[in-house]
């Protein structure tokens, strides 16, 4: 599968995946006593939907090989925090004064799921060699 055509799947995927938690913030942070307004829930799961496409579209990042994990990550980490800011901004997410506290949950989240990623795939990537390993062994090639 090309670049384009994963890139094309993720951002679907994540459009979503960013209406589906869009539509359950909504619910979740909506007074039952305010009366529905379409344009603005419309507004908010697109908006909702559209983060939800780049930040998972972006992840295609990871896929360039000649990019370092590095470079990759912090590609990736600054796509998703721009486009949740502008959002953010456009759509009323979140009061002004709290912006640099959005900042850091968003920063501390990040990094927790990063590093529960890079634990995850370290441990498959030692699992895999200790496979070859025994592949090696048992097929007795010479090194």
């Amino acid at each position: 599968m090309n670049i384009k055509t994963k890139f094309i799947i993720r951002a679907l995927v994540g459009f979503s995946l960013g209406i589906s938690i869009g539509a359950i913030t909504y619910v979740i942070f909506t007074s039952e006593t305010e009366p529905l307004n379409k344009r603005f829930l419309l507004m908010q799961l697109f908006g909702s939907g559209l983060y939800g496409a780049i930040a998972n579209g972006g992840a295609i990042v990871y896929d360039f090989e000649s990019w370092s994990l590095g470079r990759a990550t912090l590609t990736h980490y600054l796509v998703t925090f721009v486009s949740m800011f502008i959002t953010s901004k456009i759509l009323g997410w979140f009061p002004q004064g709290i912006l640099f506290w959005v900042f850091l949950a968003f920063s501390i989240v990040y990094l927790a799921i990063w590093l529960t990623e890079y634990y995850l795939w370290k441990k498959e990537i030692a699992k895999i060699n200790g496979q070859l390993e025994l592949v090696k062994f048992s097929s007795n090639i010479p090194t």
